[in-house]
């Protein structure tokens, strides 16, 4: 049976003469996705959205002649994102009869924990952010369409990205979209000393730490032994050592390939990428403000709103509200490989 109203009538295996013992064997996704995010609480008062501005300064200094007015540096605003508050929450209800009657006090314990579901639904909105990096938007288990652009508009991940005061445009997508390798993640690499650029078109640099990828086995191991081994991965020389060893942090997100409603999707099995993660605003301008963190509403008791006195049931909930934004893909690169 399944419902969610704890009652003897829905179930009856908690109550009838029968003695069960009842296992629970599945754990619940670990949070990893919150690291590669700046994390920005967010006060009560303070309004339901928040903006993040770009802004840049031209780079170089400029001859000047003697008797002439030396040249003015030029700064900018660049693009902007505005974060917006989403609320999430769930409810379990019980009877007074199943309250009074229930026979397994731990099974009742565990249905009206509700601890694990608003941060395990941060965690899948978090890690969509980059299941769904290729896409402009996409529409998410409650119906709603979420928007994935950065600031210019495109989607996070993309061969063609803009720039606000500058025609040239930049890169954070690997060609072709290779499976994870010594020569896709040196193509990467290129992509950190060719496309990393301000707003003006002037060459910056951002330090790479982290490399992320779903939990499929053949990535998994790959990347394991890419970082781990302490030769060359590509040949059987001893001697000849590793670079890469140890050169990178690596992320795993359970639900990376997963599909909007958390569902497996094995076209997204292979995603992996590179991050600037954990560097504040030197890295990826990836936010998750929290208006309100996950917790449990007021627990049921004498004339408060979860007692129904007519029905006497009671019901015990859980709330969160927070956003999630990216800025810009700077300090983002991955392969998107669907097969």
């Amino acid at each position: 049976m399944q419902g969610n109203l704890l009652s003897t009538i829905t179930f009856p295996e908690l109550t009838d003469l029968i003695r069960r013992e009842f296992v629970a064997t599945q754990e619940m996704v670990p949070m990893v996705a919150k690291q590669l995010f700046i994390s920005e609480p967010i006060a009560k008062g303070q309004g339901n959205t928040k903006q993040f501005n770009e802004i840049d300064t031209q780079t170089y200094g400029r001859l000047k002649r003697e008797g002439e007015a030396v040249k003015k540096a030029k700064v900018g605003i660049g693009y902007n994102k505005i974060m917006y508050k989403k609320r999430i929450g769930i409810e379990i209800d019980i009877t007074q009869e199943m309250r009074d009657e229930n026979r397994y006090a731990e099974v009742g314990t565990l249905i009206t924990d509700l601890s694990h579901f608003c941060p395990q639904r941060i965690e899948l909105d978090l890690t969509h952010r980059f299941t769904f990096a290729g896409a402009s938007s996409y529409v998410d288990m409650d119906g709603e369409t979420v928007d994935l652009t950065g600031g210019d508009g495109l989607s996070i991940v993309n061969s063609a990205h803009t720039l606000k005061f500058s025609s040239l445009t930049w890169s954070n997508r690997v060609s072709g979209d290779p499976l994870f390798a010594k020569g896709p993640i040196e193509s990467a690499e290129l992509l950190t000393t060719t496309d990393i650029l301000s707003n003006f078109g002037e060459r910056r640099v951002i330090k790479f730490n982290t490399i992320i990828s779903g939990d499929d086995p053949s990535t998994v191991n790959d990347i394991k032994q890419f970082l781990e081994s302490t030769t060359d991965v590509d040949q059987n020389n001893p001697g000849v050592k590793n670079v890469y060893y140890r050169k990178y942090s690596h992320v795993i997100l359970p639900y990376l390939a997963t599909t909007a409603t958390g569902g497996n999707d094995s076209t997204k099995r292979r995603y992996w990428g590179l991050q600037a993660a954990g560097m504040g605003t030197k890295g990826l301008q990836a936010y998750y403000g929290e208006w309100e963190a996950p917790h449990m509403v007021t627990m049921p008791g004498a004339g408060n709103n979860m007692v129904d006195e007519h029905t006497d049931v009671w019901s015990y909930g859980t709330r969160a509200g927070y956003g999630i934004v990216i800025v810009s893909g700077r300090g983002l690169i991955m392969s998107l490989p669907t097969s």
